[in-house]
């Protein structure tokens, strides 16, 4: 095995070139999809992402004997700081040759961290856990769906020999129509219902700015104490629903209002897997990608909730069970017929026990690692 100490390791400044040095490692796997890179520029851009405004990253290659063997990011979020009280530092970007190179990647990256005052490591995160994170360790084979992780297995080997623990697992569930017990699960719901009251409606995409403006609250309000959550800006926020905007489906989006007073309590929403049609285009819109995108597009019957949840006065009500029925129900009468639910806590026992009562299996499994610093 090539040693660690013929590893260069440099600051890569250009978003672009960050990319594309992804496909390197990927030349020979079936399932891989590449970054879109119109919209992925944006994300790793450290001059210019909202996230920057309250965080600080680097983007690294590393080549040995002028060969690309590896990359990672690093980031400090002053936000998270801030909510947890704890000085955490991430890695993400994740990819290695080898086992020395991955080793090598690390180290730059706790060096890194360590010198701007992190106390502890997670990883992988691209940045904060508002956007891609997890390690594959177990699953299904087969291509990732839109904004979720893709590697190879023997990664998780290298980070654990490197002295990388398990901080938490994050799962993804497969519910496929012909699987789904739709009576079970509307028997639940009416026994919900009738202890509290709400009504649905979709997401108006006419009313985009407000509607996005509502969504944004109600995401930081339900998910501020769970596991690794860190408030998003609203630029932050406003930046990543404006990528959305191109695929959303008004029939893949639910918020939940309570019927007395008209308040909004919960929301899910789903996105088709566009990673169909950016592997059709190969990552590239331009100049005629965007055209196999589109007739790739028309194939697709499966779509991924990126988010759901329940304002927290209302957890354990079941009102979880409602929001994904009326998902659920949305998406098969718009002619989906396989959803994924992702990324859900491994311990997240509320939100798990209905979809896995419903039908639903989990059939990948993603890992944050995590290390003391000091």
């Amino acid at each position: 095995m090539p040693g660690a100490s013929e590893i260069r390791i440099e600051e890569c400044t250009s978003a672009r070139r960050f990319l594309a040095a992804q496909a390197d490692f990927y030349r020979d796997d079936p399932h891989w999809v590449p970054p879109l890179h119109w919209t992925d520029r944006k994300k790793v851009d450290v001059r210019r992402h909202p996230f920057f405004a309250h965080g600080e990253g680097a983007l690294w290659l590393a080549h040995r004997d002028g060969e690309l063997v590896g990359r990672a990011s690093a980031a400090r979020d002053f936000e998270h700081d801030r909510f947890h009280g704890e000085r955490q530092g991430t890695f993400g970007h994740f990819e290695a040759r080898d086992e020395a190179c991955a080793h090598a990647l690390l180290r730059h990256a706790r060096s890194w961290l360590v010198a701007r005052g992190a106390h502890v490591m997670r990883g992988p995160i691209d940045f904060s856990t508002n956007y891609r994170c997890g390690l594959l360790v177990a699953g299904d084979e087969g291509p990732p769906v839109v904004m979720m992780p893709h590697n190879p297995l023997r990664y998780a080997t290298w980070l654990e020999t490197f002295g990388l623990r398990k901080s938490k697992d994050l799962l993804a569930l497969d519910l496929v129509a012909e699987r789904l017990d739709m009576r079970r699960y509307d028997r639940l719901v009416e026994r919900v219902l009738e202890r509290t009251p709400v009504r649905p409606r979709r997401l108006d995409l006419r009313r985009f700015a407000s509607e996005i403006d509502l969504v944004w609250q109600l995401y930081n309000r339900i998910w501020e104490r769970n596991w690794g959550f860190v408030p998003m800006s609203r630029e932050e926020f406003v930046a990543e629903a404006r990528e959305l905007k191109s695929v959303l489906v008004p029939d893949l989006t639910v918020i939940l209002e309570r019927t007395s007073d008209g308040q909004p309590v919960a929301f899910a929403i789903g996105v088709p897997d566009v990673n169909v049609g950016i592997r059709a285009c190969r990552g590239r819109l331009f100049p005629f990608g965007w055209l196999r995108l589109l007739r790739a597009m028309r194939g697709v019957h499966a779509f991924r909730t990126i988010t759901l949840g329940v304002v927290p006065e209302l957890r354990g009500t079941g009102i979880d069970a409602v929001l994904l029925r009326q998902l659920i129900a949305q998406g098969l009468a718009a002619g989906y017929t396989r959803c994924e639910a992702s990324w859900i806590l491994e311990d997240n026992v509320g939100m798990l026990r209905p979809l896995l009562a419903a039908g639903g299996r989990e059939y990948r499994r993603y890992r944050v690692y995590e290390s003391t610093l000091c």
